[in-house]
Parts: structure tokens; C-alpha cells; sequence
């Protein structure tokens, strides 16, 4: 009997345990490339409470933070190692040194959801695991443009000439096309920079300049817009594959149906940041037609040449599919 009783104890205490065990959640550890209070992160945290609220337990997105907790420029090297588990929000364009391609998503022609009809979601899943090790989830923001941001009266395409510019890698080969010279620094010191006059202007999306207060040591805004906002959603791969194939659907369904919402407020901060901007007495600046044709196409032909040399195997074929011409008719219902 005594042998019986404790054969049922140590079966009993193994039950319990197993248990307790199996009600852990999987816990994603996750940064984000820009403070939390980033205007950027607009929907991040939004994003993360309907992932955990329908999990039901079984797995936990905790976002620790951002450059604070690790550099952004390192983040993508950390994820790849597994040192964290996922990144929230990253630009494409930091992407750079790991990715050759990086520089393609922002020149697409098309939102997310469209991506994902013409092939290049998919295409852009391949990349990831091949050079990241990581499962690409999506992107929160959608047809926001970029803008240039400058402290020198520009009216045509030759005042860019001898100036100095911060960028990101995304924007160096459009930006010595123009004769300028690309300065690299963090965000977080675009600031400073301006200010000391280290450099004439920066490149950053219609949202988000006031996060850092950029509007008290800028002056002008140029018109027109170019390329798209590009933040990628990631999950180091070994992790993902650890991850249930239910809750994997959640992630990716939640994900989807952010991809509207984050776009739409987007949209509605651009319209408040342009009024934070005029307050500040920043003017906007609308190049001469012809002026803005020729703006444009250098940094559209420029950009894509620097891609598909940088990137020969996925360049030509991201090329293709982030045409318009790449959606199938009758994709959406607002299709003709």
C-alpha cells in the first residue's frame, strides 16, 4: 500500500507541475526602434494588448522598450541572435547592412494588403528569414509619405546642391544624385544637429518629426512627398517556430487588421502635425511642377538602381511586384 500511495503522489505532483508548466504563456520580449512615446509607435501598444487579450494566456507580447533598452541600429542583430524575441516597429532603410533589399520597400507602389496580393509579402518573407532569421509579421503604416526638411529656401532641384543632409541608408543614393552630401546620425540626434548647423536638413516621414520637436529648428517642408513609410513587424524565426499554429494565425490576423487601422491614424496625426508645424512658423514649400517631376524621378530611378545592384537575386523581383500593375484585377472590391 505504501508503495501504491507513493506512486500516486509522485504521478499527482508530476500532473500539478506539468501543469503549471503548460499554463505558462510564450513570452515575446520586444523592442521597438523609437522611444515608446514616439509618435511612430502610435498603435504599437494597441497591437499588443489584442495579440495578449486573444491568446487567452497562451502567449504574451512584453514591450520592453526601445533604444533605451537596446540601440536601434543593434536591434536587428539582437533578434537575429535571439537576445530578444521580436520587434515591433523597425524602418526598412535600418535594415540595411543585413538586407541589401531594405531599400525596395520603401518604393513600392502599393499598401500592405496589396502586397500581399501581388506576391511581394511574400517575397519580403523569404528575405527575412534568409538574412534576419526572422518570421516578417507586416507593417503597421501605409502610404504616409516622406518628406524633406530643410533650412534653406528650395525652388528648384539644383539648391540641394553642396548641402548636407541626415539620412538613413534608404536615402543616400537619391541624396548624392542631388549633389548633396548624406550625413548619417541616430534620430535622436537630428536635433542637436540642426541646431549646431552640422547639417541643412533631414529626411523623415509627415509623422512624427514633432516627437523629437524638429519643427523648433526647421524652417521649410518641401513639396511633394516621396516613397512610402516602411516599418517592419518581426519574430526571430527559431522563436516563431515555437510559437502554436493557432496563435501564430492570431498574431498574423491581428496584425492584418492593423495594417488598416495604424494607416488611418496616421493619416489623421499627418493633418495635426501640419498644424504643429505651421504653428511653429515652419513654411511649406511647393516645388514648380516640372521641379517636382524631376525630384521625383531622381530619387525614384536612383533608389531602385542602387536596389537592384545592391541586391541582383530579390531586387528585379520586388521591383515587379510592388508595381501597381502587380495586384490582380478584381483583388479588392474598390478595384475597377
Amino acid at each position: 500500500m505504501r508503495k501504491i500511495f507513493f506512486v500516486l503522489c509522485f504521478v499527482s505532483m508530476f500532473c500539478f507541475f506539468s501543469t503549471i508548466a503548460f499554463s505558462q504563456p510564450i513570452v515575446l520580449k520586444a523592442v521597438t526602434a523609437f522611444p515608446k512615446n514616439h509618435l511612430n509607435n502610435d498603435t504599437v501598444q494597441m497591437f499588443v494588448d489584442k495579440v495578449n487579450e486573444r491568446c487567452k494566456g497562451k502567449l504574451e507580447i512584453r514591450w520592453l522598450g526601445g533604444p533605451e533598452v537596446i540601440a536601434a541600429f543593434d536591434q536587428p542583430n539582437a533578434l537575429k541572435k535571439g537576445t530578444i524575441d521580436m520587434i515591433l516597429y523597425y524602418p526598412f532603410g535600418y535594415l540595411k547592412q543585413l538586407m541589401p533589399e531594405a531599400e525596395a520597400k520603401g518604393l513600392s507602389e502599393l499598401a500592405e494588403w496589396e502586397e500581399r496580393k501581388s506576391g511581394a509579402f511574400q517575397l519580403w518573407e523569404e528575405i527575412f528569414a534568409n538574412r534576419i532569421n526572422a518570421k516578417y509579421i507586416g507593417r503597421f503604416h501605409n502610404l504616409i509619405p516622406f518628406m524633406l526638411y530643410v533650412n534653406k529656401k528650395i525652388t528648384k532641384v539644383e539648391d540641394f546642391k553642396g548641402m548636407k543632409i541626415r539620412v538613413m541608408p534608404l536615402y543616400v543614393p537619391f541624396i548624392k544624385a542631388l549633389g548633396a552630401s548624406p550625413i548619417l546620425i541616430p534620430p535622436t540626434d537630428i536635433h542637436t544637429a540642426m541646431e549646431r548647423k552640422v547639417v541643412d536638413g533631414f529626411v523623415w516621414p509627415r509623422t512624427g518629426m514633432i516627437s523629437w520637436g524638429l519643427q523648433e529648428v526647421t524652417k521649410y517642408m518641401i513639396l511633394p512627398g516621396f516613397f512610402q513609410m516602411e516599418p517592419a513587424t518581426m519574430i526571430n524565426m527559431d522563436k516563431w517556430k515555437q510559437i502554436p499554429k493557432d496563435v501564430q494565425k492570431i498574431i498574423s490576423d491581428v496584425m492584418q487588421d492593423m495594417e488598416y487601422v495604424a494607416t488611418m491614424r496616421q493619416m489623421m496625426i499627418m493633418e495635426k502635425e501640419d498644424n504643429v508645424r505651421r504653428k511653429a512658423k515652419m513654411e511649406f514649400i511647393e516645388l514648380p511642377s516640372e521641379e517636382a517631376q524631376k525630384l521625383l524621378k531622381i530619387i525614384h530611378d536612383e533608389t531602385w538602381k542602387f536596389v537592384i545592384q545592391s541586391a541582383p537575386e530579390y531586387g528585379p523581383k520586388l521591383q515587379k511586384a510592388t508595381t501597381k500593375k502587380a495586384v490582380p484585377k478584381g483583388a479588392f472590391p474598390w478595384q475597377e
